[in-house]
């Protein structure tokens, strides 16, 4: 007789069958912050490249700086000694002069481009997008300090990248106008004096928007940072834009979500005209242009004087 065997719990006796599986646990990665990386190398050039990783142009973009730094403070230590180096290998004033704000422009182009470089290579690095910072005073105050600044923070690179550049040309315009003026009596009769001179003219004309575009990237920093919502990518607010203008109209579909900014930039232009206009009669800034076209005219610039005679004209009579 055949014995037969009788399993009474088959789970049990298959469970002591089964081989354990070896687990292992894989810890998320961790993901970059965009917002440190710009912060890191709009403070000093290279750091941020460094934070991503990247050690070869982060080192490279540190012994830049470096060698930048240098070359600055020699330049503040033998000042007095720069004419007779100028002199000696036959280089005139005026070309010095136009060399050294060609050298400020692309160091102020590279300080952006760095800064920019590290935010991108550290979305790339992320699995998930960035949804900005979670404090709503930092993007506020980084503003403040440099257009853009706060735009980046709030996860907005393409509308940062545009506030960095104004405020590229407003910094290179400010130490343009300061240098130039006071290198002026020095510069020889020349043509290179002539486009120094349309420097100084294009450097007065791009100071005058700044304050306006200052003001208007500390107000989006701020109305941008108290809805999450609003760090969406720009491109894809403009898609969404367009698409409310199709379904709703211009007035109820697009005017309620930039109506904020339009009203600030109304108060400001009324602002700037009553201020322009009734706290300052015109025959102020008549007497002032007067001066200053005297002035011009004496240093022998051609440029500035034409263009104060041609506002003069403009100016209404009272």
């Amino acid at each position: 007789m055949e014995k037969v065997w009788v399993i009474k719990d088959p789970d049990e006796y298959l469970k002591s069958r089964r081989k354990p599986r070896i687990t292992t646990e894989y810890a998320p990665p961790v993901e970059q912050d965009p917002a440190l990386a710009y912060t890191l190398s709009l403070l000093f050039w290279g750091s941020g490249q460094l934070y991503n990783g990247q050690r070869t142009k982060g080192l490279s973009y540190i012994g830049l700086a470096l060698y930048c730094n240098a070359f600055a403070l020699l330049l503040c230590m033998f000042q007095q000694e720069i004419p007779f180096y100028l002199f000696f290998y036959s280089i005139s004033p005026a070309r010095a002069v136009l060399a050294a704000a060609l050298l400020l422009f692309v160091f102020l182009i590279f300080w952006i481009f760095n800064a920019s470089d590290a935010y991108h290579n550290a979305m790339k690095a992320r699995q998930t997008p960035f949804p900005g910072v979670s404090s709503r005073a930092w993007p506020v105050f980084c503003s403040l300090l440099v257009p853009g600044w706060g735009q980046f923070l709030n996860g907005q690179p393409i509308k940062g990248g545009m506030f960095a550049v104004c405020a590229a040309f407003g910094i290179f315009s400010l130490i343009s106008v300061l240098g130039i003026l006071q290198a002026w009596p020095f510069l020889e009769d020349s043509y290179s004096r002539l486009i120094v001179e349309g420097v100084l003219l294009l450097s007065l004309l791009s100071l005058l928007p700044m304050p306006f575009l200052w003001v208007l990237g500390v107000f989006d920093a701020w109305k941008v940072g108290q809805d999450d919502i609003k760090k969406e990518p720009l491109l894809e607010r403009l898609k969404a834009a367009n698409n409310r203008r199709r379904a709703y109209g211009l007035v109820r579909g697009v005017f309620p979500q930039i109506k904020r900014t339009l009203i600030l930039a109304l108060f400001l232009i009324i602002l700037i005209i009553i201020t322009v206009r009734f706290y300052f009669p015109w025959n102020f800034y008549r007497e002032y242009l007067m001066k200053s076209l005297s002035w011009s005219s004496k240093q022998g610039m051609m440029l500035i004087p034409e263009l104060i005679r041609g506002i003069i004209t403009v100016l209404p009579a009272e």
